[in-house]
């Protein structure tokens, strides 16, 4: 039998009954046509911009090979993966684990993308340049492109998971869903240990790590390469406009310090339904993604308040420690 690839369309939505669930006799009467191999496409909806993933999944070791599933005989019955004049194509277990390396792989490019520019997001460096933009302009247009490419990147890999569940079922799906993360966690090695900052340090596949207290969150010393470029040289501009960042940052980190707490406390429960139906697959990745981002955010928070008040110290300005309120954040 030729190679069988499952073929679907990243940017429509999969059926909201889940396949497992539904009985043959609910699918279409009418037998599907035998699609033509010219009009077969290639998954992705576009070039990716920022992925690594053929040289990440290119050094994993034939040992780390993707959980092979049983397709759906559903699927199967709706001609999922094909059709052939003797009727519908039933992959065997050499065909399966081609479509699901295949899919796999897939998954791991739109997976790298995202995690290229959720960090993005976080630092306000240009994944596709590795360089912070200088000027406000600048700045402000790629912080709208890494927005809708986070969502559409989002939503790319949720269908394709989905997409996966129509073809195998949902156990399935979200056994793979588990591999992909956990292949472009290690980066394509075996690593056994997380930062505090990426989620698998507290996914229960990964670290399983209870979060850090909130007092221990250290500071980033490194935050203030971010502030420098968007400063006036002139001395006096300079002065004012560090004040005026120090409140925006000092509003920010405790905003921030707020968020961490309360996911914390209350877990996926603190999440939004985008959180956690859309933006991740399970409430445990949900909540894991969430406290490595808000650690982050604490994170260089507390490193931009601290450069700042150091940067006014150096310039002999010392308006800012005789406020009460900005007293509190002294760090």
């Amino acid at each position: 039998m030729a190679h069988v690839q499952l073929q679907f369309d990243w940017l429509k939505p999969a059926s909201s009954t889940p396949a497992d669930t539904r009985d043959i006799e609910s699918l279409p009467e009418s037998t599907p046509s035998m699609p033509d191999p010219a009009l077969e496409l290639p998954v992705t909806t576009e070039p990716a911009t920022f992925h690594h993933a053929d040289v990440l999944t290119a050094s994993l070791p034939d040992s780390n090979a993707p959980p092979i599933a049983k397709p759906l005989q559903q699927a199967v019955a709706a001609a999922v993966f094909g059709l052939t004049e003797e009727g519908p194509i039933d992959p065997d277990e050499e065909e399966g684990a081609a479509i699901t390396s295949e899919h796999a792989h897939e998954m791991i490019v739109v997976l790298s993308d995202l995690q290229a520019v959720i960090e993005g997001v976080r630092t306000g460096c240009d994944p596709r340049t590795g360089r912070v933009p200088k000027t406000s302009d600048t700045q402000r247009r790629l912080a709208d492109h890494l927005q809708s490419e986070e969502r559409r990147l989002t939503e790319a890999y949720a269908n394709a998971v989905a997409a996966y569940a129509e073809a195998f079922g949902d156990e399935s799906a979200k056994v793979l869903d588990d591999w992909v993360r956990k292949t472009v966690a290690d980066d394509g090695q075996q690593i056994h240990s997380y930062e505090p900052t990426h989620p698998w340090h507290y996914y229960h596949a990964g670290d399983n790590a209870v979060p850090v207290p909130l007092d221990q969150i250290p500071i980033d010393l490194d935050a203030g390469q971010f502030l420098e470029s968007d400063l006036p040289k002139n001395r006096a501009k300079r002065i004012v406009a560090l004040r005026e960042r120090f409140e925006r940052e000092r509003q920010q980190l405790e905003a921030d310090k707020h968020r961490y707490e309360a996911i914390v406390e209350h877990g996926a429960e603190a999440l939004s339904r985008y959180d956690r139906e859309i933006a991740h697959t399970s409430d445990a990745m949900a909540r894991a993604s969430a406290l490595a981002l808000k650690y982050r955010h604490v994170s260089l928070g507390l490193g931009r308040v601290q450069w700042i008040q150091q940067e006014l110290r150096r310039m002999g300005d010392t308006t800012l420690f005789t406020d009460s309120s900005a007293a509190k954040t002294t760090v």
